[in-house]
């Protein structure tokens, strides 16, 4: 059944009204491509009037288009062209129309074939909702994040020189360190009660001070590995206080110097802990060396106890000066990076402002808290406390890997090894030439030395004899010292003689590289008689072991 006529312009009204009110633009045209109709967002969308508009066809070269990656669109690929030329919906094209004031603006275009009853095309329908803001925010989107992996490149090329300057500059540090703290030890060692009194005090000066310019060298290196991540920390059970004896008793000499007294308050029983022995035994350090520095006359108090904190045994470890305290503006900032109380040209206490920020990182690592207590020109209480692992009892001592951190050459418990020359032989790759000189100082009296200064000479070294034990220095002119090793370990000459680098670099890492090398043990610079001595005979022990 027909339309009546009224009926029909009825339709015809509303259809204009959906028409023209829809929020996205349509175009109408005929089988030509001519657009016939717009509805009132079209024109408004494209920047034209709605006359303008209806004397253009989709094909018409004013619909200037590109693609969001700038590759233009072609006339023949604008999505009103294709569906009159292939008859059917093409849907979702996303492209941008240069309007004729020179803007571009963003459309998601359909368009759609209108068949006729006889089954041809007699027209095209297109819709297009303006999609600017859109694009635009991906386009932002994409440019924050192309800036961001810049900067997080240029963030991580930064971190790379830093870890590579850090690296550089504690070896050029701890070369010549090595030397003046070997040979004031061995000085200090060989002319005890032979020279004055007034100049044993200077070695021993020389040395103390050689010493201060290594930690404040650890330090700086420590505080990179904190805020990079990439400490590790061996994780023992530890006698408290036997480790306040061992941290207590090379700092008494310095608070003897101020005419200080150090007084240390055990608990009655043992009580252990678990955290890294070397970690802990530091922040101790940190700590005392404060108050012996800061205070000008009285006394340093260490004292353990055993409290409980909402239902938990904790282990307190304080430490109480009488020294000039803190004011309590400055609590605050206490243990912030680089800051201190007391600076400026004429301040009289020296220091980085690094030791109490990387002390509290150690402990808080460890599962402890500091806590800080001050009264100005009464004192200060710093307080470390731990949970506690067992009381009365000694710590279990577990096979644990040690710490990266950690030095491996652990001072022998007994006093200097005997001087018993034997003819074990230790070959001496090193090329510095103090360096040199202070390991044949250490080791001669013990073993038969010979020396080497660069990978050429220590492959002849080893022709003419095959050493005992090889020391190998790391960082060696042309070819370096873990490629040396390398090279001894694939040859058959002595692939199996022990060795054990020695580096001036202290990086996270160093220690494992020496080891996938083929190192037996590795030893950081600079190193003490007893360490040297110590970890010789351990590895020389080690390899006549038999395997089991």
């Amino acid at each position: 059944m027909k339309s009546s006529p009224q009926r029909q312009i009825e339709d015809s009204r509303l259809f204009s009204a959906l028409f023209d009110e829809l929020g996205e633009a349509v175009l109408i045209s005929d089988n030509t491509g001519k657009i016939i109709r717009a509805n009132r967002a079209a024109p408004k969308i494209l920047g034209m009037s709605e006359m303008n508009l209806t004397s253009f066809r989709h094909d018409d070269p004013i619909w200037q288009a590109v693609y969001e990656d700038g590759t233009p669109v072609p006339t023949a690929e604008l999505p009103g062209v294709r569906a009159l030329r292939e008859a059917r919906p093409i849907s979702g094209i996303e492209i941008g129309i240069l309007r004729p004031d020179g803007t571009l603006i963003w459309i998601l275009e359909s368009a759609a074939p209108i068949m006729g009853e006889d089954g041809e095309v007699s027209g095209v329908i297109i819709t297009f909702p303006d999609v600017t803001a859109i694009v635009k925010q991906r386009q932002e989107l994409r440019e924050l994040s192309a800036q961001f992996q810049i900067e997080r490149d240029r963030a991580n090329k930064a971190n790379r020189l830093k870890s590579a300057f850090l690296a550089t500059m504690s070896h050029e540090i701890r070369t010549p360190m090595t030397a003046i703290l070997g040979f004031s030890d061995v000085l200090s060692s060989e002319l005890a009660n032979r020279v004055s009194e007034q100049h044993y005090t200077f070695l021993r000066s020389i040395n103390i001070s050689g010493k201060r310019l290594l930690n404040l060298l650890n330090d700086i290196l420590d505080m990179s590995k904190i805020e990079s991540g990439r400490i590790d920390l061996a994780e023992v059970e530890l006698d408290v206080d036997a480790e306040i004896d061992a941290a207590v008793t090379p700092l008494t000499w310095i608070a003897r110097q101020k005419s200080l007294d150090v007084q240390v308050e055990h608990y009655p029983k043992t009580l252990v802990i678990e955290g890294d022995r070397h970690r802990f035994g530091q922040v101790l350090t940190n700590i005392i060396s404060n108050a012996i520095k800061f205070t000008r006359n009285g006394s340093i108090t260490v004292r353990t106890a055993l409290v409980t904190e909402n239902g938990s045994p904790i282990v307190t470890v304080a430490i109480q000066d009488t020294g000039i305290g803190i004011s309590p503006d400055f609590i605050p900032f206490l243990f912030e990076e680089f800051r201190q109380e007391h600076t400026g040209n004429t301040k009289e206490f020296g220091g980085t402002g690094l030791g109490l920020a990387i002390s509290r990182k150690l402990v808080s690592l460890m599962n402890g808290t500091i806590q800080v207590e001050s009264e100005q020109g009464k004192g200060t209480r710093v307080t470390l406390r731990f949970p506690l692992v067992a009381v009365g009892r000694k710590p279990v001592v577990a096979n644990a890997p040690k710490s990266a951190e950690t030095s491996i050459a652990q001072p022998a418990p007994n006093s200097e090894p005997e001087e018993t020359t034997d003819e074990t032989h230790v070959l001496v790759v090193e090329d510095n030439e103090e360096t040199q000189r202070l390991l044949g100082a250490y080791l001669r009296g013990h073993y038969r030395v010979t020396s080497a200064s660069n990978a050429k000479s220590a492959i002849a070294a080893i022709r003419k004899e095959v050493p005992d034990i090889i020391l190998m220095d790391v960082n060696l002119p042309g070819r370096d010292g873990l490629a040396i090793t390398r090279d001894i370990r694939a040859g058959t000459r002595c692939p199996k003689v022990p060795i054990i680098a020695l580096t001036a670099f202290a990086m996270t890492g160093d220690r494992q590289r020496c080891l996938e090398a083929g190192c037996n043990e590795y030893l950081p610079k600079p190193a003490t008689r007893r360490e040297v001595l110590d970890i010789v005979a351990r590895v020389l022990a080690a390899s006549k072991t038999p395997a089991a």
